[in-house]
């Protein structure tokens, strides 16, 4: 597969009360490929991937996305272009349904757009194809028996299941792990491992958020080695698994999390 440049991070820094969480960041993810984000507590993993995703803006530098410039855009715009998100804690809703959380997620691509308000034939059209959307989304994640089962009385390892899944029904183009094996057992993760390999063979681009290595070691055809704010490594995982600087400053702190 040729890959072609899909995101764009251009001297990229977010301060917060004169604290640099990210310093000067530059770097290209290409379409199609698993990335990993990586390094000690307070790197700027989960700043970065706010940035990305429109929850917070830069201080300076630019954000660019298929050629479009996301600075100025919010979380919705920026999620219908493509950039959706799970995160490291479950985000369930109160008495809706495994299957009415990927009806309610299946439908972000159109509802939101004012001018789609003057469409209704859109939305009702977008209603019909977001059934087939639902009923591919149970099977990929393997929910199909729980799709009438209240996703706040799933197991967390389903629920962290039903995160991407969410995301998958609303069909990004580039998603962002958040943690996605975060307190899972062993079977979890293997089952997550699966999944996110199954989201990868789809086309979609991913960039992980992760502190375990071996799934990182395992997932990813890049890893990036955050501290500090700023890229202390880059590379396949074997070049960075043997770069003096992972080993200094993660494998220094083995105790750290995001």
């Amino acid at each position: 597969m040729i890959s072609r440049p899909m995101l764009e991070l251009r001297r990229v820094s977010r301060s917060f009360g004169g604290i640099k969480a990210v310093r000067d960041v530059s770097l290209v993810l290409q379409s199609g490929n698993v990335t990993s984000l990586i390094g000690p507590n307070g790197a700027g993993k989960t700043t970065l991937f706010n940035l990305i995703a429109g929850q917070i803006k830069p201080s300076s530098g630019d954000i660019v996305f298929d050629r479009r410039r996301l600075n100025r855009r919010g979380p919705d715009e920026i999620a219908r272009l493509g950039i959706l998100r799970s995160f490291q804690n479950t985000m369930v809703l109160p008495g809706l349904t495994v299957q009415e959380h990927l009806s309610q997620a299946a439908l972000l691509p159109v509802i939101g757009r004012p001018i789609d308000l003057l469409r209704r034939g859109r939305i009702n059209r977008a209603k019909f194809d977001s059934v087939e959307r639902v009923d591919a989304v149970l099977e990929l994640t393997g929910l199909t028996a729980q799709r009438d089962v209240a996703a706040e009385a799933l197991p967390y390892g389903l629920q962290k299941i039903l995160g991407i899944g969410m995301a998958m029904a609303a069909q990004p183009r580039l998603l962002l792990a958040d943690e996605p094996a975060a307190g899972l057992n062993g079977a979890e993760m293997e089952r997550m491992e699966r999944l996110l390999r199954a989201v990868h063979a789809r086309g979609v681009t991913i960039v992980l958020v992760e502190h375990d290595l071996r799934l990182v070691m395992r997932l990813s055809e890049r890893v990036i080695v955050l501290a500090q704010g700023e890229i202390i490594a880059d590379g396949r995982p074997d070049e960075v698994r043997n770069n003096p600087h992972f080993v200094e400053v993660y494998l220094g702190a083995p105790d750290s999390a995001s």
